[in-house]
């Protein structure tokens, strides 16, 4: 039987109950994200050949997976990369390629669109981003700015995750006050 992943409102449900995610690589802290109450382990990098295994061992915890395509070794950010990863039981794909978003929807998954806002000008043309690409959630990085530059956007249709140097408690409160649906960070004191 084929793995069925949760529709995009159920993985944002589950976020939504408890917003700290375990952001990893494929080689270190998985045997931490797996006993900690983190709801999602977003795999950050790793080597695509032993991805599979992996999958199953973060679904056997009862977790979601969700996979950055960008980063994850021997995957390509094209539609056939995206069903590889469907065929793998991923839940969700991360990508900072808004033409993925489609493709990853399409194959049944959360589509989150990763967007690396460096300077003021690139609020817009994440605003653009977003509306062109369609994904499920979007994630901003770095997430420890979230609080400054979320009235600075447009309202979204989607809901926000901050990821990047979210490091203490007070950071979560910051993200989460500031309307954020939960956020990825590599911090394990804070997931779950």
């Amino acid at each position: 039987m084929t793995y069925k992943p949760p529709d995009p409102q159920a993985f944002i449900a589950r976020i939504a109950a408890e917003p700290c995610c375990a952001a990893i690589t494929a080689g270190t802290s998985v045997d931490a994200a797996l006993s900690s109450r983190a709801p999602v382990v977003f795999l950050l990098r790793g080597n695509g050949l032993s991805l599979v295994p992996l999958v199953r061992r973060i679904h056997d915890s009862g977790k979601l997976v969700a996979v950055h395509i960008d980063l994850v070794g021997g995957l390509r950010q094209d539609r056939a990369g995206v069903a590889w990863l469907a065929g793998a039981g991923a839940d969700a794909v991360i990508s900072s390629h808004g033409q993925l978003m489609a493709s990853i929807r399409s194959e049944g998954m959360t589509a989150i669109l990763r967007l690396l806002i460096v300077r003021r000008s690139q609020l817009d043309s994440a605003a653009h981003a977003i509306s062109r690409s369609s994904p499920s959630i979007v994630e901003i990085l770095p997430g420890v700015l979230l609080p400054s530059i979320l009235e600075r956007l447009p309202p979204f249709a989607v809901p926000v995750l901050a990821g990047g140097f979210i490091r203490t408690e007070k950071d979560v409160q910051a993200v989460l006050s500031a309307g954020a649906l939960g956020l990825t960070t590599s911090s394990r004191a804070l997931w779950g």
